[in-house]
């Protein structure tokens, strides 16, 4: 049977599973983050790109290698876009798609600028997010696009605000095994080498452009060398754990 991957439908994630592409052992199945971690608890993956909220409250057998989606202050697609300054908000709209994000922006707004505003879920719309809200959190490929023509809204960047709080990077993504996974090890360097190939192919990634954005070719290649990180290093760790530990002291 063919190893079978869980990924998000995101230009982010690309350089992390490009190479696999079409290797007749792999099966690359794409969902939105938020749906991922469901479908590898009921076995249809053996691994998934997981969104860091969901390994932390537990889903899954634990992360494979050190192959993330992280950054360290901007990360461009995790994005909050208001109608007013951030100390003002009273009213989110979230696009749930991933639930790292949305227990992002909880902590950002709780925590750090001690706020109480009222959350609802929103497909990702922004102007009718907005007619119903203060603010929208956008993520992903929709959140980059949306960036680029956006001069009349207050743009906050989750990462970079996380980043000026509390001097941490912070991972949004990171591969996640299923319980009872065998060959662990051998998954483990094979999405690991994966990545190593990934990040050298970045240039033909987004001249392919498999996804079809609409964004130029320079901003996406920006984005992807400049403000995703796919290393798990001792900062990201750190930020992981700082993360959970605010997200659980909030869920409790």
């Amino acid at each position: 049977m063919p190893i079978r991957l869980g990924v998000v439908p995101y230009l982010n994630a690309l350089p992390l599973h490009w190479s696999l592409r079409g290797q007749s052992e792999v099966e690359i199945v794409a969902d939105f983050p938020a749906n991922l971690g469901a479908r590898l608890q009921n076995g249809e993956f053996d691994a998934a790109l997981l969104p860091a909220a969901d390994h932390l409250r537990g889903i899954g057998d634990g992360i494979l290698g050190d192959a993330i989606v992280g950054a360290t202050r901007e990360v461009r697609s995790v994005l909050l876009f208001s109608k007013v300054e951030i100390e003002r908000i009273e009213s989110v709209a979230l696009d749930a798609s991933s639930h790292s994000s949305v227990a992002l922006i909880r902590i950002i707004l709780g925590d750090f600028y001690r706020l109480q505003p009222d959350f609802f879920n929103h497909r990702p719309d922004l102007a009718a997010m907005l007619h119903r809200a203060d603010a929208a959190l956008l993520i992903g490929d929709p959140a980059l696009e949306t960036a680029q023509n956006c001069a009349a809204l207050h743009l906050y960047d989750l990462a970079a605000l996380w980043h000026h709080f509390t001097g941490l990077s912070f991972v949004f993504a990171a591969w996640t095994a299923k319980s009872g996974l065998e060959n662990r090890g051998a998954l483990e360097k094979r999405l690991d080498e994966a990545r190593d190939v990934g990040e050298t192919q970045i240039s033909p990634i987004v001249a392919a452009n498999p996804l079809g954005t609409s964004l130029p070719v320079a901003v996406v290649e920006s984005y992807l060398r400049g403000a995703i990180e796919y290393r798990l290093t001792p900062a990201h760790r750190a930020g992981m754990e700082e993360f959970g530990r605010r997200m659980m002291r909030r869920e409790k």
